[in-house]
């Protein structure tokens, strides 16, 4: 009898092992509850789930909860019993709280390899076909692993697992950057331009090589990679044109360059109006061109300065003829009010609805960026969130110089210290953005962090987790007179 406890023993531990936990307990669903709305919103929920990525890291107990979900919706179809259809939506439920344990665990001992695969995918990693499927279903090996209770398998493969997500994003980010100036330094190799045009086509390629090792050494720097990007593909350009001009000019005698060099210069001179110089040194005809190209900034800038002149003199007119201030107030701000309304309206164009929800508060515009994607307890920007943030800066620039203040909030996962931690980080990583792409001046935006103390959505489901989650963008127009 002993030996048979203990063989039973064994069995049930290596059932909990197998299945990762205890289990699974089913509640009752309230029978006075509609069977109907209790599919829709179960059908809500795992939509929630899998839009947070509980799909991939529970599979098992997901494709459960899905099954069970479907088993309702085929039994109300067909007529069968209430308490049938109950009792597969209360095991839905179950089976999908289930999953999301096991999410949390995989959140937890792969946090790294998960923020890896989110900033690859971030950028289109999927392009790469081949390699990028073999990631994913390494990556589906460690989930599936740590869903059976093969701890010790996670734990061996998920720094492999996370090297190769973040090779890939590093890929992505350079083939984004530099594939068309790969192809453009192709098509000059094929056609002779190293020969033709030689250091210039060395400048091309060490230019194309400093972007290259940019992009190693910095992924997430944007802007200088772009600079970079466009330096390259300038010189590039510039050695296929001085090519092209090395060719022709093998073709013609020195005099006919000689003369091909004057009807520029000539051409030039006579739109500036300035003295026929064909008789004088090139030398000379350029430093004539230069000064008349002066003369003409000088007189556009003395238009400018009678201009505002004028405007002065305009404004004394009509403190003269009697306008009150009180009455310039009044009209600055009705000004003020109807730019106010009609930047609004422009500004919520800028938008998709999944993208932000914009709209006014008092004197003050809101954008709640829905679509603001941060790594699981990270607040680094990533390349997937460039556009949005591209749109954020343009609804600023609308409204001249505004004081803006970014607001971070988190959902109630976790403690409160890390939660106002993270959220201040995630609103001054957005800040230091603007600052560093010259949106706004540093004077002139704050950045706050709430943690979990202003939800918009409970924090019970994983859709609401996920509405409060969040960054909102406050923008304050100057006021009239300032």
């Amino acid at each position: 009898m002993r030996t048979i406890s203990i063989l039973l023993l064994i069995v049930g531990l290596a059932w909990l092992l197998g299945c990762g936990g205890p289990a699974l307990q089913v509640d009752p669903v309230d029978p006075m509850e509609n069977p109907s709305n209790l599919i829709r919103r179960m059908g809500q929920e795992i939509a929630a789930a899998k839009e947070d990525g509980v799909d991939v890291l529970s599979p098992t107990w997901f494709r459960k909860a899905q099954a069970s979900h479907a088993r309702a919706q085929k039994g109300l179809e067909q007529g069968a019993a209430a308490d049938a259809i109950l009792e597969h939506i209360a095991r839905a439920r179950a089976e999908l709280q289930q999953a999301d344990v096991v999410a949390i665990r995989c959140r937890d001992q792969l946090e790294e390899t998960i923020q890896s695969r989110e900033a690859a995918r971030a950028v289109d990693a999927q392009q790469f076909g081949t390699a990028y499927a073999s990631a994913e279903e390494a990556f589906l090996k460690l989930t599936q692993a740590l869903e059976d209770g093969e701890f010790e398998y996670a734990r061996q493969n998920r720094k492999a697992a996370t090297e190769t997500f973040r090779a890939l994003e590093l890929r992505a980010i350079d083939h984004a950057a530099l594939s068309d100036v790969r192809a453009l330094l192709a098509q000059a190799e094929q056609s002779g331009v190293p020969q033709d045009a030689p250091n210039s086509f060395a400048q091309a390629r060490e230019a194309m090589a400093q972007a290259e090792a940019h992009i190693a050494a910095n992924r997430y720097d944007q802007g200088t990679i772009r600079l970079k990007a466009d330096t390259a593909r300038f010189m590039t350009q510039r050695a296929m044109t001085l090519a092209q001009t090395s060719r022709k000019l093998e073709e013609m005698a020195p005099e006919e360059i000689a003369l091909w060099i004057e009807s520029m210069l000539s051409e030039t001179s006579t739109r500036l109006k300035t003295e026929d110089r064909r008789n004088q040194p090139f030398e000379q005809q350029q430093e004539a061109i230069l000064a008349g190209v002066a003369a003409l900034q000088s007189a556009s800038n003395g238009a400018v300065q009678k201009e505002e002149t004028i405007q002065k003199l305009m404004g004394r007119m009509a403190d003269l003829e009697g306008s009150s201030q009180q009455a310039r107030l009044d009209a600055a701000r009705l000004a003020a009010e109807k730019r106010f309304n009609e930047t609004f309206s422009q500004v919520q164009e800028y938008f998709r609805a999944d993208e932000a929800e914009v709209y006014k508060q008092k004197d003050q515009l809101v954008i709640r960026l829905k679509g603001m994607r941060f790594g699981v307890g990270k607040s680094e920007i990533t390349p997937e969130n460039y556009d949005l943030l591209a749109k954020v800066q343009k609804a600023i620039a609308a409204f001249g110089k505004p004081q803006v203040v970014v607001e971070g909030h988190t959902d109630a996962t976790g403690s409160v210290p890390k939660n106002e931690a993270l959220s201040q980080s995630r609103a001054e990583a957005v800040r230091q953005y603007l600052l560093a792409n010259s949106t706004v001046q540093a004077d002139r935006i704050t950045a706050m962090g709430f943690g979990a103390t202003r939800p918009i959505a409970s924090n019970d489901t994983a859709e609401g987790r996920a509405q409060n989650r969040r960054i909102d963008v406050i923008i304050q127009p100057q006021k009239p007179g300032r």
